[in-house]
């Protein structure tokens, strides 16, 4: 079986999926992209048996919830063993206890920024930081993807990074752009999200697989006749690349990423947060700091993942060597030629 970890060498930087230009701060011209906005018109209303989908316009798109807004996961807490046993809402204990790769994520969801307009995100170096057997992480990471308890994504970043989200959080991300959607969109996010994603058990979906179930999802919607149906097709992916869930991979090998709305914001600041902690180590003689040292270090607002978010990736991505001294943890850059 064919790993979710199988990338090939001309697309381990992913896909480049866009992200929402920022909001302005001046008062007026929030205003004035307000009254822009509204075209002066009423709405024109579409009937839900439309076959026709994505008229919504990228200005007119739900809004995203923030990260803050998504609250606890709820676990059983069955570590202990106690409880009424005869109740029926108590999980099998083996079945239920998280491996630690789960149980890492869950942690580490919590620390995620709550102010990114999207889900909760963790990515796997974050994981290695925490957790030293890679290859277990790796192995339990694809074992949760293929039991739909979680959701991995391939970042658009300079090198092979992936996030993984929570399956419930993943849900909600795409329940979310139903928010002034026709009948058909609505079905058409619930088909996405109930057939293609939770049978898909890599991070990508192939061009014939996505073509070959649109059409018998457009046929069961009504839709029989040659172009039209071509047309709603492509409607269709245009919709779900519009809403930020799938991203086309540029390659040879065709097909789409499976992506979440607005990821490009979390991508864009992981990456010049990246590059302003690589200058700040590499300005320093031999390479070196003193982890504490850097920990009170601020990064540039424009990096709204915050020093120590950073400093987790540096070090379960490898980059740092960690060297106990009487002063504390001592990082020094593992390759210093290479490029964080």
């Amino acid at each position: 079986m064919e790993s979710v970890w199988d990338v090939y060498p001309d697309e381990e930087g992913g896909a480049s999926p866009d992200s929402d230009p920022p909001r302005p701060t001046d008062p007026q011209e929030r205003r004035k992209r307000g009254r822009d906005g509204d075209g002066g018109g009423a709405s024109s209303s579409r009937p839900d048996d439309d076959v026709s989908v994505g008229g919504n316009q990228r200005g007119s798109r739900a809004r995203v919830k923030t990260a803050g807004e998504y609250g606890p996961i709820a676990i059983a807490s069955t570590s202990s063993g106690l409880g009424n046993a005869s109740d029926a809402t108590d999980l099998d204990l083996a079945g239920d206890l998280p491996s630690d790769t789960l149980a890492t994520v869950l942690l580490l969801r919590t620390s995620f920024p709550p102010n990114l307009p999207m889900c909760p995100l963790v990515i796997k170096s974050h994981i290695y930081s925490i957790v030293s057997d890679r290859t277990a992480v790796d192995r339990q990471l694809e074992e949760l993807n293929r039991r739909n308890k979680v959701r991995i994504i391939k970042l658009s970043s300079d090198r092979a990074d992936y996030g993984v989200v929570l399956w419930e959080d993943y849900s909600r991300a795409v329940d979310g752009c139903k928010e002034g959607r026709s009948g058909l969109e609505k079905g058409l996010l619930d088909w996405f999200l109930g057939t293609l994603v939770s049978q898909t058990t890599h991070c990508y979906v192939d061009d014939s697989r996505i073509d070959s179930e649109l059409l018998a999802f457009l046929r069961r919607r009504g839709e029989s006749r040659g172009e039209a149906l071509k047309a709603a097709k492509e409607s269709c992916v245009t919709l779900l690349v519009r809403c930020g869930l799938l991203t086309r991979r540029m390659s040879m090998h065709g097909g789409y990423w499976l992506s979440i709305p607005n990821i490009g914001i979390f991508v864009k600041s992981l990456r010049a947060g990246r590059k302003q902690l690589a200058g700040i180590v590499k300005r320093r003689r031999r390479c070196e700091i003193l982890q504490w040292d850097l920990e009170k270090m601020k990064l540039p607002k424009k990096t709204t993942l915050g020093m120590k978010y950073h400093l987790r990736d540096a070090i379960g991505s490898g980059f740092f060597d960690q060297i106990e001294t009487t002063c504390g943890p001592l990082l020094r850059a593992a390759n210093k030629k290479e490029k964080l």
